[in-house]
């Protein structure tokens, strides 16, 4: 039984480990991305792909599709914001005798609301101008880099998947997820913002979203932890 017992430790030991491992490829891979980008953008160097991408994805300019990509965008800006207070205050009040739920609610608002104060301030910081590459679509009057539409897409939707995810709605985890890709692609359809931008967006957008999920499920157990402790020492 010993040996059965040090072999399940060892192996979950070694889950464990190589769980974290790859959590730190995806934050150091993430890190770098957006750190290259950064630091091209704060040089004024500019990337030769970014107009060929957005050249590219403007030969599919359509007017049916002109209107549809606008409708989409708004789910970026002004109607996430909408979205994040009511998806908060539906998860707080209906399941206010849910304790994850109002979890969940509180950590929804400071997802979106850090992801979007943090995008304001690099946007001031690397001050990029919007594209030129052609006549946009819609009008913009702050800073390029980075997108607020794209990070303020990985606040809310990416979060929504991840939560949609850990409760088994795996059909709804996706479209949520996809979902993040369609809004960043709809500001480089437009001509409001640079691939790179949008990249950038995606890359830190991603990682304050892992740093939120980590301070929750620690808050988590740890309230876990203070609740057990109390019926351990009733039960002894």
């Amino acid at each position: 039984m010993s040996g059965l017992a040090s072999a399940l430790l060892n192996n979950r030991t070694t889950r464990l480990l190589l769980r974290w491992l790859i959590w730190m490829a995806v934050i150091a891979s993430l890190a770098i991305i957006f750190g290259r980008l950064a630091a091209d953008v704060w040089l004024h160097q500019d990337f030769a792909w970014d107009a060929q991408v957005m050249l590219a994805i403007h030969t599919l300019s359509r007017p049916w599709l002109d209107w549809v990509v606008r409708a989409i965008t708004l789910t970026g800006g002004e109607l996430a914001a909408v979205f994040a207070l009511a998806v908060a205050v539906w998860r707080w009040r209906v399941h206010r005798l849910r304790p994850h739920e109002r979890l969940d609610a509180a950590t929804v608002l400071i997802a979106f609301g850090g992801a979007v104060c943090i995008n304001a301030a690099l946007k001031l910081l690397f001050a990029r101008p919007r594209p030129a590459v052609f006549p946009p679509l819609t009008s913009e009057s702050s800073y390029s880099f980075p997108s607020g539409h794209a990070v303020a897409a990985v606040a809310l939707y990416g979060l929504l998947a991840v939560l949609l995810w850990r409760r088994g709605r795996y059909g709804w985890a996706i479209l949520s997820g996809a979902w993040v890709v369609v809004v960043a692609l709809s500001r480089v359809y437009l001509g409001v913002h640079y691939p790179s931008d949008v990249l950038a967006s995606l890359a830190h957008g991603t990682l304050w979203l892992i740093a939120v999920l980590f301070a929750r499920d620690w808050y988590e157990r740890r309230v876990q932890l203070a609740q057990a402790a109390p019926d351990a020492a009733a039960v002894d």
